[in-house]
């Protein structure tokens, strides 16, 4: 059963992840026109992030995806070596 319990949480987290990476970038898509001008190094993609105050969700959606990665490659190896 835990088995199928990691293959269940892993296939949430990595939804859950993408869901929340799209949100993120329509939200920033939306807020681009706002912008006035080019701006400086950091560019309008950090710019964005800055202004909306969107770096944690941001940062989120990418760190559940990596974990829900992590958890279905474990889950797919482990049951690979058990056949």
């Amino acid at each position: 059963m835990k088995e199928n319990q990691n293959y269940l949480i892993g296939s949430l987290l990595i939804l859950s992840g993408t869901i929340l990476l799209g949100i993120m970038h329509l939200s920033i898509a939306t807020y681009m026109p706002n912008l006035s001008g080019w701006s400086t190094p950091p560019g309008k993609f950090a710019t964005v992030l800055n202004d909306i105050r969107g770096w944690f969700p941001y940062g989120l959606s990418l760190v559940q995806i990596l974990i829900g990665t992590t958890i279905l490659l474990n889950y797919f190896q482990n049951n690979k070596q058990s056949k």
